[in-house]
């Protein structure tokens, strides 16, 4: 009686399968990208405001700490340059902001003045100062300061930057 031979197959996968993994792999990703590219300019907006009303919050805080009044200068005139805050009249940098991200669009500003009673001065309050992408459907958002000198982000939801976020 002649030995049965057994023809054992190479464990794995073969080229037919691996190419319609990798088609498949290809056509979900094409599919995600738009929707990641929005996700991180999201990203970038939200922290971006989110930064400004921390420095904000800090500034409050030592202006009544210190009873002194406190600044926060955009630098080169646009907030998305970043920012510092500092002691009224060029005294010491207490913190300092390095530039957003390159993906939001320049929102030009002035400087911010809290009293040394934590109160905003009247004469440099500012409306809103707007981050937004380019993108349009990205969602903007305006960082805004009551008269008291409190800072809160809002939703842009008329989908219109330029008027602020009404």
């Amino acid at each position: 009686m002649a030995p049965v031979m057994h023809v054992r197959r190479g464990a794995g996968f073969t080229l037919i399968e691996l190419m319609i993994t990798v088609t498949i792999v290809a056509v979900l990703a094409a599919i995600a990208t738009p929707s990641m590219r929005e996700l991180i300019l999201t990203q970038h907006v939200r922290s971006g405001a989110s930064e400004l009303q921390s420095a904000l919050y800090f500034a409050r805080s030592e202006a009544v700490k210190r009873a002194a009044d406190i600044d926060v200068i955009p630098t080169s005139g646009a907030w998305g340059n970043g920012w510092n805050v500092q002691v009224n009249g060029g005294g010491a940098v207490l913190r300092k902001q390095d530039a957003l991200s390159n993906q939001l669009s320049t929102m030009t500003g002035s400087t911010i003045t809290f009293r040394s009673n934590g109160r905003l001065n009247a004469a440099t309050a500012p409306g809103a100062i707007v981050f937004k992408s380019s993108n349009t459907r990205v969602i903007a958002r305006c960082v805004v300061i009551d008269l008291s000198g409190r800072p809160s982000v809002l939703y842009d939801t008329d989908g219109n930057p330029s008027n602020g976020c009404n």
